[in-house]
């Protein structure tokens, strides 16, 4: 819908809801629920773009597999105690 037809919207996909869940965005338990949390922060002028550069991000510094979450700079200060904790056993 944004970039066709420059209408607002924040489609949430599988990196979408992972990185929101991972940096405590969203609770993330439904892609429904994450797009609704992700809705509430941020403005509807820029969802659009938001969306395009947390996937971009994602792919660079916060990927699914193999993820080091002290070398990202969003995991590495926004994760959660128990979030390190969990990640530094599968580790």
């Amino acid at each position: 819908m944004t970039q066709a037809f420059g209408q607002p919207a924040f489609p949430v996909d599988t990196h979408i809801h992972r990185l929101a869940a991972r940096w405590g965005l969203s609770n993330g338990t439904t892609v429904t629920r994450t797009e609704r949390d992700l809705k509430r922060l941020f403005p509807e002028e820029d969802w659009g773009r938001l969306h395009l550069q947390i996937i971009m991000f994602g792919r660079e510094h916060c990927p699914a597999r193999g993820h080091d979450l002290e070398s990202c700079p969003i995991c590495s200060w926004a994760a959660s105690a128990a979030r390190k904790t969990r990640e530094a056993r599968k580790g």
